[in-house]
C-alpha cells in the first residue's frame, strides 16, 4: 500500500469539503432542504463525527489489539467498494441504535477547524499503518472485518460518498 498516495487522497477528499464550505456564507451552510434533511453544515459535522467516532476509533482498536480478530475477512461487497474506492450511489439509513443527528456548528470557522482536525488525525493513523498487523481486524456492521488501513481508506471513501448529498442540497436551493 502506498501510504503517501493514501494520505494525499485523504487530504484531497477533506480539502474538497473545506473549499466547498468556504464558497458559501454561514447562513447558506445552515439551510436545510426540509426539516428532516441535513444542512451542508450538518453533513460536515457528520463527516467529522463519523471519522473520529467510528473510522478512527476502529483503526485505533486494530492498532491496540482491542477486541480484534484474526482469520476474518471482508464481505464480497466490501471488496468491490475498496477496489472501486466508492460506495454505491444509494442513500443509506443508519440503524437507529447508532444514528446520531449532527448538531449544527456555531460558526463556519468551527466547521472548517473540525475538518482540519480530521486531516491531522488521519495523517497520524496513516503514518501508523506500517506498525499495524494487517491480520488484526474489527467488524464493520455491513462490510465485514477491516484492518487499520481499511478503516482509514473507508473514511476517505465516506467523505467522497457524501458529495452526492451535497449536490442534492445545492440542487434543491438552485446553487449549482
Amino acid at each position: 500500500m502506498n501510504l503517501q498516495k493514501l494520505e494525499t487522497q485523504t487530504h484531497q477528499s477533506i480539502d474538497y469539503w473545506i473549499d466547498e464550505f468556504n464558497r458559501y456564507d454561514f447562513d447558506k451552510l445552515m439551510m436545510k432542504p426540509s426539516e428532516n434533511q441535513w444542512s451542508l453544515a450538518q453533513v460536515g459535522i457528520h463527516l467529522w463525527m463519523a471519522s473520529k467516532g467510528f473510522f478512527f476509533k476502529n483503526a485505533e482498536r486494530c492498532l491496540s489489539k482491542d477486541g480484534t480478530q484474526t482469520g476474518k475477512s471482508k464481505k464480497f461487497t466490501a471488496h468491490l467498494i475498496f477496489t472501486l474506492r466508492t460506495l454505491p450511489p444509494v442513500r443509506y439509513e443508519m440503524p437507529t441504535q447508532v444514528s446520531v443527528q449532527p448538531k449544527a456548528p456555531e460558526t463556519k470557522e468551527q466547521l472548517i477547524a473540525k475538518l482540519e482536525e480530521v486531516k491531522k488525525i488521519a495523517s497520524g493513523y496513516i503514518h501508523r499503518i506500517p506498525q499495524s498487523d494487517p491480520s488484526l481486524k474489527i467488524k464493520h456492521p455491513f462490510l465485514g472485518w477491516l484492518n487499520t488501513a481499511e478503516w482509514i481508506q473507508l473514511c476517505n471513501i465516506h467523505f467522497r460518498h457524501h458529495v452526492r448529498q451535497k449536490q442534492r442540497i445545492e440542487k434543491h436551493f438552485g446553487w449549482k
